[in-house]
């Protein structure tokens, strides 16, 4: 596969996914509404601590590599990170023992998941056409597993990430501003290995404390991961395809014109003078591939969406840490129009989940909460040994951990 197809088929894999979608099936259950105010009892909160430490162990006993647990320092509230393989069966599997060992002890004060209310939205809408009864299984996804556990246990869901549409729209002015950046080499190239280096740091941590390629190298997801190379185009022609249709026409186009190319020319044959203005020009257009890729990658699909992620979760920990009562108002939000060239990520839903702005929490301006329906009159359980878990790629949680633990976001 050639460099171009492969930078295409990246930015596909790393794009948002909106196959996050709700349970396919519906239950009736009451309601349990649990008081915020924490218990005075001394023994109570002995009992609870040693009973979430009894739990942590016995998650770490498994030690899934791809678990990451730490302590939130504004609140020290404990967040526990799943990073996934998006449709990999061995996440699937890590995802729902994790969070039925902590909900089944009444230890889990409320789940994120990397998905937000306009591509929820997409997919319910999908499931109801006969295109979506026939990929439903292709739609299974650790996110919907999160969901499906957290309804059955009345844990408040919360969709984390960034709305597909300003996704869209940054993707956008990204590549205008790369375009512009290129033309000035005096200046702009400059600028933009400053602002691209100072995003990664943020976004791509290492050490101890993250991920690291014990993560990734799991022979559990190793064995799965052709599940996951197979699912996730499905996905995404499932949900638009005539879109994605054009992508994929698009690529095989490249591969095939690339190819024609390469049987024209022989590149031994060739004097030095032609080998040495192929490899030039085969370099220089790497090196804008891969610019284009790494600022896009970096800049828009981990850093600003890290930054909605971490203040969720951390919105989520000052709820399950307050005490207090608080004001919480149920509104609608605010519809957004998506680009149209980026239509293929969202499906050009509307916002119907349900917006819970929290206040008195920050002690700033109003938050805007999305939960997955259903899921909005749940409380979020607050005293000592709470969890708040978040169900999220690989490919966040570093970056996560380092901006949440050095409390970069409020």
């Amino acid at each position: 596969m050639t460099s171009k197809s492969l930078l295409l088929n990246f930015l596909l894999l790393l794009a948002p996914s909106n196959a996050f979608q709700p349970s396919l099936w519906t239950r009736s259950t009451t309601t349990r509404i649990v008081p915020s105010s924490g218990r005075s009892n001394t023994r109570g909160k002995s009992r609870i601590a040693k009973l979430h430490a009894s739990t942590i162990n016995a998650l770490d006993i498994q030690s899934p590599p791809q678990i990451i647990e730490f302590k939130e320092p504004k609140t020290n509230t404990t967040v526990i990170l799943i990073g996934t393989m998006h449709y990999n069966p061995a996440s699937i599997s890590t995802v729902t023992s994790t969070i039925q060992s902590l909900a089944s002890q009444n230890l889990l004060a409320s789940v994120i998941v990397e998905s937000c209310d306009v591509r929820w939205n997409t997919t319910m809408e999908l499931l109801k056409t006969r295109r979506g009864k026939i990929f439903e299984p292709v739609l299974m996804s650790e996110m919907k597993a999160a969901s499906d556990v957290a309804m059955e246990y009345n844990i408040p869901c919360v969709l984390g990430d960034q709305r597909i549409n300003v996704t869209g729209n940054s993707l956008g002015d990204t590549f205008r501003e790369t375009f512009v950046e290129l033309s000035n080499p005096l200046q702009g190239w400059g600028r933009m290995y400053r602002e691209f280096k100072e995003k990664a740091e943020v976004a791509l941590p290492s050490g101890d404390g993250y991920l690291n390629a014990r993560s990734i190298l799991d022979p559990r997801l190793l064995i799965a991961a052709p599940v996951s190379f197979a699912k996730y185009p499905l996905s995404f022609l499932a949900r638009n395809p005539i879109s994605t249709s054009i992508v994929f026409a698009f690529l095989g186009a490249l591969t095939v014109l690339d190819a024609t190319s390469a049987s024209d020319v022989n590149f031994l044959d060739a004097s030095m003078q032609d080998q040495a203005l192929t490899l030039l020009s085969s370099l220089i257009v790497a090196g804008l591939e891969l610019t284009f890729f790494a600022r896009v990658m970096v800049q828009v699909l981990l850093y600003e969406r890290n930054e909605i992620l971490a203040r969720n979760i951390l919105h989520q920990c000052k709820l399950s840490a307050s005490t207090s009562s608080d004001t919480n108002k149920v509104s609608k939000g605010r519809e957004f129009q998506i680009m149209d060239m980026f239509s293929f990520l969202s499906g050009g839903a509307t916002n119907e989940a349900p917006v819970v702005e929290e206040k008195g929490i920050t002690g700033t301006d109003a938050f805007e909460t999305f939960y997955i329906p259903g899921r909005e009159n749940c409380q979020v359980k607050a005293g000592n040994g709470q969890v708040v878990l978040a169900v999220l790629g690989m490919a966040h949680c570093n970056g996560i951990v380092k901006v949440l633990k050095e409390e970069l976001v409020n």
